[in-house]
């Protein structure tokens, strides 16, 4: 029996099997892998590996199960950040396992999950924001909550446009962001527009337009560690209404 050691646990058996710490590991691709030149290229030990064979370019990572890098080519293949899974190859560049629709070299980071190109935004590398102004984009307390962003247009929860707000007036409500300790205050928060408030959920799949009648009175403030919205009439947790 023949046994290739390539590292990190991974072991290659008579050319026909991989292990990775005795388990076997990768056999739907057994069609693909040119065992005798399967190799690292890096790897953290545990949930992040490259390889490459001499037809291949595979990635496997806490985000995506193992697979092919589409189009890489095995020869000219780069890494260029492990930690965010940037890499390139034959004028392709790659976040993880998908290949990016510009390159890398173009694009310049926002705050919390956007990336600028040229005069197009997108949402975490992939995600095209329609109709997005550039010029007047910005994202709202990035380091608190990264995903709801404005321009002079619209407002935006991740790529989608939030259709109640109105962008000239929304704001997140400062005491929201303020660094007060509330349950489950790395993830909730309110805003106001001159019309509405909003309750946002940055884990949900969208923001909840509070239809108060009285949104100049809006606020916030926390009670024994929970953190409560009111409008005069009604107060407001985790986005739900109950009689103040």
């Amino acid at each position: 029996m023949s046994r290739k050691d390539l590292g990190n646990g991974f072991v290659v058996i008579d050319d026909s099997f991989i292990l990775h710490f005795d388990s076997e590991v990768y056999r739907k691709f057994y069609a693909d892998i040119d065992f005798q030149s399967f190799e690292i290229i890096q790897s953290n030990g545990s949930t992040f590996h490259y390889f490459k064979d001499n037809n291949h370019v595979y990635l496997e990572s806490y985000r995506n199960r193992f697979c092919i890098l589409p189009d890489a080519d095995p020869v000219d293949f780069q890494i260029l950040d492990f930690e965010k899974g940037m890499a390139t190859s034959g004028g392709h560049d790659y976040v993880f396992e998908q290949k990016l629709a510009y390159r890398l070299a173009d694009f310049r980071e926002l705050p919390g999950i956007y990336q600028l190109v040229g005069d197009s935004v997108y949402c975490a590398y992939f995600k095209h924001v329609e109709d997005a102004d550039a010029t007047s984009f910005e994202v709202l307390h990035g380091e608190r909550i990264g995903n709801v962003a404005k321009d002079s247009k619209h407002v935006y929860f991740r790529d989608e446009i939030v259709p109640d707000a109105d962008a000239e007036s929304f704001s997140i409500l400062a005491e929201c962001v303020g660094g007060s300790y509330y349950r489950e205050c790395d993830h909730t928060f309110y805003a106001t527009d001159r019309r509405w408030a909003f309750y946002i959920d940055s884990i949900a799949k969208s923001i909840k337009t509070i239809k108060t009648k009285n949104v100049q009175q809006f606020g916030f403030e926390v009670r024994d560690e929970l953190g409560y919205a009111f409008d005069g009439e009604y107060r407001y947790l985790y986005g739900k209404r109950a009689r103040q």
